[in-house]
């Protein structure tokens, strides 16, 4: 199993108060887009003694702060409520961005990571997203080669990631982490294995969404510009492309710090270009 939650120790949520104070001095100092992420992001306000949820936060952010992005990340499925949907959908400047870590689509290996849930009931949460929230930017990340994962079970992952569901995919090959009872489970997949399995898998979400992306061409949207790079193009970020993961939009004007309307004229691979 995954050995942050050992590192971490149990989930604790922040307080309300603090989250708004920490929001509150960062917008203050001119900041645009606030992520908020942990562990697991969609626990949060459960564990009070009065217990809250993400919604309610995502909600409460969003009114008091209406000129700041704010963006959800790291959302497990069991965290993808009705309410949180319905709290992204009716407010602007919350990015219909959904960051869903499914880690694989076999019921068998999920549950051998503790996890939940299989490829019927992914299919049937994605379906549930964009009934809720139309349009929404979809990501996942998938772990190739887990302990046990045979070749039919591989097949079967990609053969989902072949449906094209998500804009974005991450792709990560298991690593065998001393400590972890993944470590010790029977059947590790061999390292050469396991790379290529992960490169496959790369390739085919390429295949997949890089169309996704090219199919945003001709659209208008909001892009917050963030800086030059060395060469002196202008770039930034539309809501569907999350900060250092998912690529940049470049633009031919804007000074950093402004949001932009622009119209995509052109995307290579996962960047775009605004006019």
């Amino acid at each position: 199993y995954c050995t942050i939650p050992y590192i971490r120790g149990r989930y604790r949520s922040f307080p309300l108060d603090d989250v708004r104070a920490d929001v509150a001095a960062q917008v203050a100092e001119g900041v645009r887009e606030i992520v908020l992420i942990a562990q697991d992001t969609g626990r949060w306000g459960a564990d009070f003694d009065e217990p809250s949820s993400l919604a309610a936060l995502v909600s409460t952010l969003a009114e008091e702060f209406p000129a700041t992005w704010f963006r959800v990340m790291y959302i497990q499925p069991e965290g993808l409520t009705d309410e949180l949907l319905d709290a992204v959908a009716a407010h602007d400047n919350v990015c219909d961005y959904f960051d869903i870590p499914l880690q694989h689509v076999d019921a068998d290996i999920l549950r051998a990571m503790n996890r939940t849930g299989s490829r019927e009931e992914f299919l049937a949460l994605v379906e549930r997203v964009l009934a809720h929230v139309p349009g929404a930017t979809l990501r996942t990340t998938l772990i190739a080669g887990f302990p046990g994962e045979t070749d039919e079970q591989f097949e079967d992952l990609c053969a989902f990631v072949e449906e094209g569901l998500f804009d974005y995919v991450g792709v990560f090959p298991y690593s065998r982490e001393e400590g972890t009872r993944a470590a010790s489970l029977p059947d590790q997949v061999d390292e050469d294995e396991k790379n290529d399995r992960a490169q496959r898998l790369r390739d085919i979400a390429d295949a997949v969404c890089c169309p996704r992306i090219a199919a945003r061409i001709g659209r208008t949207m909001d892009v917050l510009v963030e800086g030059v790079e060395e060469d002196g193009q202008l770039f930034g970020r539309a809501m569907c492309q999350a900060p250092e993961v998912d690529g940049v939009t470049y633009l031919d004007g804007g000074e950093p710090g402004e949001i932009r309307s622009v119209t995509i004229a052109d995307t290579l691979l996962y960047e775009m270009e605004g006019e």
